[in-house]
């Protein structure tokens, strides 16, 4: 069976997931063995120019550039996938979206001369291009990556069971942070990550972004006996979620 031939290319972002990906080690070069990794900057030097069979699309479109190569990326590929919580949600770099004091006059405190500088509000890549599959986080699963890529040779792209990051604290046996107190949204965010946060003893933020049947009343219920709705959303904000998880369920 011929290779898919496979880009990852990366926008505005830390380059996080790609980071994520390198981290699996031999189990690279597994994946290798049936996706030609052919545009993977930092993982080799080659880059080809297209057409593709699957592009991984990193990061947020902030910049005229960064709109322009998604917008083209989309047409050069099959099938077209958000890689991680900058690409899904607007991830880190739309905290600023929920700023009170406007994006212009953040703009005006940060940079002495903000002529030339694109300052958009900001929106994940589905915004702009169909997007055909995601793989969530701050950063990615790697393992979640592998299961993907497998499906794909499959000629199937993978859906993450609507399941949330309780679920996953449950079959590890962990303590409850919220019984302890602590503002978490594992309640209402989808799993897949193996409850990575709670499991070291941190709260989850959200970053896969929230389960289709969230309850998002109950859960401010909940943390509001030691935070206000207001303070509870702002980290909701962290990995721009906020907006995702303030949806109702019909949307």
């Amino acid at each position: 069976m011929p290779k898919l031939k496979t880009a990852i290319i990366s926008l505005t972002c830390c380059e996080g997931c790609q980071f994520a990906i390198l981290d699996l080690g031999a189990k690279l070069l597994k994946v290798a063995e049936f996706l030609d990794l052919d545009n993977f900057r930092l993982g080799s030097s080659h880059k080809s120019t297209g057409p593709y069979d699957v592009i991984f699309m990193e990061g947020t479109p902030i910049t005229d550039e960064n709109i322009s190569v998604l917008i083209k990326a989309r047409k050069q590929t099959k099938i077209l996938v958000a890689l991680g919580a900058c690409a899904d949600l607007g991830g880190v770099a739309e905290i600023k979206n929920y700023s009170k004091i406007g994006r212009g006059k953040m703009m005006s405190y940060v940079y002495k001369n903000i002529e030339g500088i694109n300052n958009p509000k900001i929106k994940p890549i589905s915004a702009y291009v169909k997007v055909d599959g995601k793989i969530p986080g701050c950063p990615i699963d790697k393992d979640e990556f592998v299961r993907f890529a497998q499906e794909l040779i499959a000629g199937k792209i993978y859906k993450i069971p609507d399941i949330p990051v309780c679920y996953e604290c449950q079959l590890k046996e962990n303590n409850c942070l919220l019984q302890e107190g602590k503002p978490c949204f594992g309640p209402v965010t989808l799993g897949g990550c193996g409850a990575i946060c709670p499991s070291n003893n941190f709260i989850c933020e959200a970053c896969r972004g929230p389960i289709r049947e969230k309850n998002l009343p109950s859960l401010k219920k909940i943390i509001g006996k030691r935070l206000s709705a207001k303070e509870m959303m702002k980290i909701a904000e962290i990995h721009g979620v906020k907006d995702e998880l303030e949806r109702t369920n019909q949307d």
